[in-house]
This record gives C-alpha cells, structure tokens and sequence, in this order.
C-alpha cells in the first residue's frame, strides 16, 4: 500500500499540474515583458511620460539641495544632477532616476527620487541613493 506522504505528494502533484498547465503554451515574461505577469496591466505609454513632461535637471538640483537641505549657493557651483528616466505613478506624482556628480563626493551617485506636481513644477518630496 501507498503511503500517507506518497498519495499527499500526487494530490499536490495534481493540484499544481492543473494550475501550471494552462501556462505551458505562453511564452515566458522576457526583461522589459510584463504582459505575462500577475502585476495591475498599466498602459506603458501613460506610465512613462515624454521627456518634456520631466523635471529638468536644474530642478532636479534645486530641488535635490533643498531636500538635503545643503547650500546651493555654496556646493552647488561645480554639481551636476541629470535626470536619466522617469516613470509616471499617478496623474501628479513621479518616480525618477538621478545621476549627480557633487563636488564633495568623488565620482557619480546614483539616485532614485520621487516627485510631485505642483503649479509652478515639480516637487522632489523623496530621494535615496542606490
């Protein structure tokens, strides 16, 4: 006689065969595909705006030393902050990727910056960098 883990271990078995199966004939979700995952479907062309509808990279900066609370005046002269990609989360809020370049770290930090739509621009209320 079969054992009680043995016939457990074929009802799963079933269970999971009927579940995968009616994925076997999809092609698997490729970097950049997310048409085959269990993720809410958003449109893409809404979600990543035009590059006109970004923050520019002076607001960026600006914003980025007023969040950090550092002296734009006094740092701010030979710092460089561009403003690589963003994608929209909501009709007045967005994610962005930064790259800045600060006279007082050696080399470029990468950071990733949430912003909101205000009527004069963009507001950066987040940022952390990777």
């Amino acid at each position: 006689m079969a054992g009680r883990g043995f016939l457990l271990g074929v009802a799963f078995g079933c269970v999971l065969g009927v579940y995968i199966a009616p994925h076997l004939g999809h092609p698997p979700a490729g970097r950049g595909d997310i048409s085959g995952t269990i993720l809410p479907q958003v449109n893409i062309a809404q979600a990543v705006p035009e590059k006109g509808m970004w923050p520019t990279n002076d607001q960026a900066k600006a914003q980025l030393f007023d969040l950090s609370k550092w002296d734009l005046k006094k740092h701010g002269i030979g710092s460089k902050v561009s403003v690589n990609r963003c994608i929209r989360i909501s009709q007045g809020e967005m994610s962005c990727e930064l790259m800045a370049r600060l006279t007082w770290i050696e080399g470029e930090t990468q950071i990733e910056a949430f912003f909101q739509a205000k009527p004069d621009g963009w507001k950066m209320v987040a940022a952390k960098n990777r």
